[in-house]
């Protein structure tokens, strides 16, 4: 996740940066008699806030990071001293959830000296576990893992999951059904408290209906991978029809192991989009994958935009723009203060956006991501200016996060 240009601190073309500055001001200067929302490359974007709230809120455990299990032995990432990790983790809240599976957990095994190692990482950035466990290794082993993991994490395990993607691995939802239960029965005689997370499924969202009828009593959480191509459109429907599923049984659920072919600014811009479309449906979190290097590029940057709006309720929004690509969500904090996340993901025409609060603003500030193309992966973070919410412009490829 590298590559960030906080103010002028990382060198571009001068000419191109001093564009993209300019083109991010949060104040509007129109000559020539030209109207606010017409000028040229702009269309405008109209936002009308609710006065009250939905009543929905954002959770306070919301964001999430995505693991592959294989980083935890050797302890070389999640120990208690590495603080740049630590810090990385942190700065995207003081709660949340580290779930650790992926493509290689079924050949991976935790030594003692991990789990505690791991327990030393998860105190320290106050975050819950969900830990993945193996299907293919032999039974035995895995239970005296779990028992392990059980006593050394504590209150921070939030969870097991059993397996990475079963519906890739397995040929039908029964038979993975029987390899799950088989590994439950054998985790639970040693550890009768143990609960279970799953079945987080690669692209079979359906399978999460049939789990939690089946395995209600034991799961604490419903998953569901999310690989991000651009032409994911089967599983987006499903995943839209999870929350239903979940509010059938009275379970949380989360989207986890959410991962892009790139880092570039597209991929940021859509991962700030889809965080508040789910946690505006219903979701309780979103784990992006990462791979514990620590870089803070487009897709971290993204995510601390998203931190701004968690543990605060929804508020209806009304937006009319002839842009497509233009979305803006709304949320208001128990103090009162309002947060505005637009999101403009067209490559060529910006949003010159009016924005009413639905109440008198409250020193109106704004907060921006700006990059000079959707496929570059030198993001600009432009800090907190004051501005006007009737004037204000969001260029193409940005995003503008909006107090008030």
């Amino acid at each position: 996740m590298a590559n960030v240009c906080q103010g002028m601190t990382k060198r571009i073309e001068r000419r191109a940066f001093l564009a993209a500055c300019a083109a991010a001001s949060a104040t509007v200067a129109l000559g020539n008699g030209i109207a606010y929302g017409q000028q040229p490359g702009f269309a405008a974007a109209n936002i009308q806030l609710d006065p009250s709230t939905s009543g929905r809120r954002m959770l306070a455990e919301f964001m999430g990071l995505s693991f592959e299990a294989s980083l935890i032995p050797g302890s070389v990432f999640f120990n208690g001293g590495n603080r740049a990790l630590i810090d990385y983790v942190r700065g995207l809240g003081g709660r949340g959830i580290l779930q650790f599976g992926g493509a290689n957990l079924d050949t991976t095994a935790y030594a003692a000296a991990d789990i505690a190692n791991l327990a030393q990482f998860a105190s320290a950035v106050n975050w819950r576990i969900v830990l993945g466990l193996s299907m293919s290794a032999p039974v035995f082993n895995v239970a005296d893992q779990a028992a392990k993991a059980s006593q050394a994490l504590g209150e921070q395990l939030l969870a097991f999951e059993l397996g990475s993607a079963p519906d890739l691995r397995f040929k039908d939802y029964g038979t993975f059904l029987s390899a799950f239960r088989a590994r439950v029965a054998s985790v639970s005689a040693n550890d009768p408290a143990a609960m279970y997370a799953g079945p987080a499924t690669a692209e079979h969202a359906d399978w999460a209906a049939r789990f939690a009828q089946d395995e209600r009593p034991q799961l604490v959480l419903l998953t569901q991978q999310y690989a991000h191509t651009g032409g994911e459109s089967a599983l987006r429907l499903g995943v839209r029809d999870i929350p239903k599923t979940a509010a059938m049984v009275d379970l949380p659920y989360r989207i986890e192991q959410i991962v892009s072919n790139s880092n570039n600014v597209a991929n940021a811009l859509w991962a700030l989009d889809f965080s508040l479309e789910l946690a505006a449906s219903g979701a309780d979190g979103a784990n992006f994958h990462d791979d514990a290097d620590a870089q803070r590029g487009p897709l971290y940057q993204a995510l601390l935009l998203v931190k701004e709006s968690v543990n605060a309720r929804f508020v209806p929004v009304k937006l009319q723009t002839a842009n497509s690509n233009f979305t803006a969500y709304a949320v208001e904090r128990d103090d009162g203060t309002r947060v505005v996340t637009l999101i403009n993901r067209d490559s060529n025409v910006g949003a010159a956006v009016n924005l009413n609060a639905g109440r008198p603003p409250r020193n109106p500030r704004v907060r921006r991501l700006t990059a000079l193309s959707m496929d570059t992966t030198q993001i600009n973070v432009v800090d907190w200016q004051p501005v006007d919410p009737a004037t204000l412009e969001v260029p193409p490829a940005s995003a503008a996060l909006v107090t008030l």
